[in-house]
C-alpha cells in the first residue's frame, strides 16, 4: 500500500514538472514570437491563465492553446504593459548610475526615490498578469487603471506581494547559487508563474466571483460584481462623479 502511494507521488511529482517545463517552454516561445520586448507581456498573460487553471484544480488544461488564446486576445493591451514596465526599470537603472556621480545629499535622495519607485514596481508586476487576464478582451481600459488596480492589490495584500516577490527573485537566484544556472531556460518561469498563481488564487477570490474590470465610453474605470445566476451590478460611483 506504501509502495503504491509512494508510486503515486513520484508520478504526480514527474508530471507536474512535465507541466512547469512546457509551461516555461511555450512562454519562451511566444515572448520570442513577439520580439521579446513586446511578447514578454502577452506570454506572460497567458502563462498565468494556465497556472491559474492548475491552482483551481484543472490539471488537463491545454496549455499551448490556452496561452495562444490569451496571447492574441490580449495583445495589445498586455504587450504595451510590458514594454511601459521594461522602459520604467531601464529608466530606474540609468537614474540609479547616474545619481552616483552627483553630490551625496542629492544622490542620496534620487536612490531613495529610486528605490521607493523600484519596490512598488516589483510588488506590482506579479499582479499585472492576473489584472490583464481579468479584464474583457472588449474592453478599453487606460492604462493608468490597469496599473493602479495592480498596485492597489500589491499594497493591500503586503505578505502575499512580498512573498510572491521572493519566489519571483529567490527562485533564478536560488538556481544559479546552487550551481545549476542551465536550469534557468527550463524552469526559470514555471515555478515562479505556478508560485504566484496558487498564491493569489488562495488570497482572492476565483475569477467568476471577483469583481471584473471594465470601463464607461469615457474611459473610465466601472466596477462591475457578478454571482452565478445574478446579473452584474455597476458600482454608483461613476455615476455619483457625473452628477457632481
Amino acid at each position: 500500500m506504501s509502495a503504491s502511494r509512494t508510486l503515486a507521488g513520484l508520478d504526480a511529482l514527474v508530471h507536474r514538472a512535465v507541466q512547469l517545463v512546457w509551461l516555461n517552454l511555450w512562454w519562451s516561445m511566444l515572448t520570442l514570437l513577439g520580439g521579446v520586448v513586446l511578447g514578454v507581456g502577452p506570454a506572460s498573460v497567458g502563462a498565468h491563465a494556465v497556472a491559474s487553471a492548475w491552482a483551481r484544480g484543472d490539471q488537463d488544461v491545454d496549455v499551448p492553446r490556452t496561452m495562444w488564446t490569451h496571447w492574441r486576445s490580449h495583445w495589445g493591451r498586455s504587450a504595451g504593459m510590458g514594454l511601459l514596465a521594461l522602459a520604467l526599470a531601464s529608466s530606474l537603472a540609468v537614474t540609479w548610475w547616474m545619481s552616483r556621480g552627483v553630490p551625496p545629499i542629492p544622490s542620496a535622495v534620487t536612490q531613495g526615490i529610486v528605490l521607493l519607485t523600484a519596490l512598488l514596481l516589483a510588488a506590482s508586476l506579479p499582479y499585472l498578469p492576473w489584472v490583464l487576464e481579468q479584464i474583457d478582451p472588449d474592453a478599453r481600459p487606460r492604462v493608468s487603471v490597469i496599473v493602479a488596480s495592480a498596485l492597489a492589490h500589491a499594497l493591500s495584500r503586503p505578505v502575499l506581494s512580498l512573498v510572491v516577490v521572493a519566489a519571483w527573485i529567490g527562485w533564478p537566484t536560488l538556481l544559479i547559487v546552487s550551481g545549476w544556472p542551465g536550469l534557468l531556460p527550463v524552469l526559470g518561469v514555471g515555478v515562479p508563474f505556478a508560485v504566484s498563481a496558487w498564491c493569489l488564487h488562495r488570497a482572492f477570490p476565483h475569477p467568476v466571483h471577483a469583481p471584473s474590470i471594465s470601463v464607461f465610453a469615457d474611459g473610465s474605470p466601472a466596477s462591475t460584481f457578478s454571482r452565478p445566476g445574478h446579473p452584474a451590478v455597476t458600482s454608483p460611483l461613476h455615476d455619483l462623479e457625473r452628477k457632481s
